[in-house]
């Protein structure tokens, strides 16, 4: 058996989720590139040397520590051998970059380069604090227009909670929903209609997977035999950075910067730190912290308050 399908088999058992593998899948592929030497032969020492080796070619210390638990999850659960003392130097401590948070005027300027589907999907990741990939795989029955929420199922860490629908996106996405139906009746005039459902419920409900409620709420033009499926992470961005480049803004915002945005400028609405940590989805409350000023400095500059701003003017 192959190391590739043994570790997609011990993935299942220890239940990695499916960024964490894609993830652990890298790295396995840049330590066999690295050592160049069968899984059979690997050992402490080739992880060591490897170590050193992302060390100077300037790797960042989270990257590090992902190659890093990536090889010992192999060792661990794969080979189940000991990597034994590695006698690496201490890792440096992680710095946590600076939060680019847009104004609420430079991501209205950032919409109006914006069209169609593209265009509703970024209002709504910035009005509930979605991650671009939580936007993507909202369903139909996600979008609650009475009690204004969004139902965000297997987020990150897989975890599942409420967030707000904003009131302003209401009408448009009613229109969007009625679209989607429309398209949906057609497809299944057409002999397709189908769509992917979570784990075995297309076993258990025969019918569900071409019901309208489990239908993608943005889907793609792109059909494979019976099945529709649905936008995806790159085409987000791709609209994105069109957009942010026609605006003339310099800086740096790509589809998660508007989830950033909402935090910072959902706590300045006046909602309440807990409130905003549990729409977003963050486990620990220093997280959500993180934005509680991240759109500015605070205080007053010295050279504000000084009385040589006249001559500087």
């Amino acid at each position: 058996m192959s190391l590739n399908v043994k570790f997609r088999e011990a993935a299942v058992e220890q239940s990695l989720g499916r960024n964490t593998v894609s993830c652990y899948s890298h790295w396995q592929r840049q330590f066999y590139a690295f050592c160049k030497v069968p899984a059979s032969k690997w050992d402490g020492e080739l992880v060591r040397r490897w170590m050193i080796h992302l060390h100077d070619q300037n790797y960042s210390p989270v990257s590090r520590k992902q190659a890093l638990c990536a090889v010992k999850f192999v060792f661990d659960h794969v080979l189940k051998i000991e990597m034994g003392n590695l006698d690496l130097p201490p890792m440096p401590r992680v710095r946590h970059a600076l939060r680019t948070v847009p104004s609420r005027e430079e991501i209205g300027r950032i919409f109006a380069g914006l069209r169609g589907q593209s265009k509703l999907m970024a209002a709504l990741m910035y009005g509930a604090g979605l991650r671009v990939s939580e936007c993507c795989h909202l369903r139909i029955q996600d979008i609650d227009f009475a009690a204004l929420t969004v139902r965000v199922w297997d987020g990150k860490g897989r975890k599942c909670r409420l967030t707000l629908l904003p009131v302003l996106l209401v009408p448009a996405l009613e229109r969007h929903v009625a679209w989607v139906r429309s398209m949906h009746d057609l497809d299944l005039a057409n002999g397709a209609g189908l769509v992917e459902l979570p784990g075995r419920l297309a076993v258990k409900y025969k019918s569900a997977n071409r019901d309208l409620r489990w239908q993608w709420l943005w889907p793609s033009s792109v059909v494979r035999g019976q099945y529709r499926w649905h936008a995806t992470d790159e085409m987000v961005s791709k609209q994105m950075r069109a957009a942010v480049k026609a605006s003339g803004i310099i800086k740096r915002v790509t589809p998660h910067t508007l989830r950033h945005a909402f935090a910072t400028h959902a706590m300045r609405a006046g909602n309440d730190i807990k409130t905003v940590q549990h729409l977003i989805g963050h486990e620990d409350l220093n997280t959500t912290a993180i934005y509680l000023h991240a759109d500015a400095a605070r205080g007053v500059s010295p050279l504000d308050a000084s009385v040589c701003m006249e001559a500087i003017e």
